[in-house]
């Protein structure tokens, strides 16, 4: 995807476009493991989706271990090959992506809606 932008300036990049230079950046160390928090955050929509579908789920084709962090919650369990659900920091709900949305308690337990789940002060970060 970066491969149109050689002739330009690192400063001369969008915000989504300097994202996708720092995870290049990174790749070139030929990391064994990468942690991603929010690599989705503030783009398009439609860079999200690619960068999920095409450069996300190919590190892990190449062998590459990756810990995403992703409010994207779909697009994140539609790539991902294991699954964690944290709610107020602890895990409430782990397995495999369909296994978990199959589960009659999954949207509940990720909207917060759990009344047995909630935090005493009523604020709850759901992450996949």
């Amino acid at each position: 995807m970066l491969k149109p932008m050689l002739k330009r300036r690192a400063d001369k990049l969008s915000g989504g476009e300097r994202k996708m230079l720092a995870i290049a950046r990174v790749l070139m160390l030929d990391p064994k493991v990468l942690i991603l928090d929010e690599p989705t955050a503030n783009l398009a929509p439609q860079l999200a989706d690619r960068l999920l579908r095409e450069q996300v789920s190919g590190l892990g084709a190449l062998g590459k271990a990756v810990l995403l962090v992703e409010q994207r919650a779909r697009a994140a369990l539609e790539i991902a090959a294991y699954t964690s659900v944290l709610v107020s920091g602890s895990i409430r709900m782990e397995g495999q992506p369909g296994e978990l949305l199959d589960r009659q308690d999954f949207e509940e337990l990720f909207l917060g809606a759990a009344t047995s789940l909630s935090s005493a002060s009523g604020s709850e970060a759901n992450k996949v």
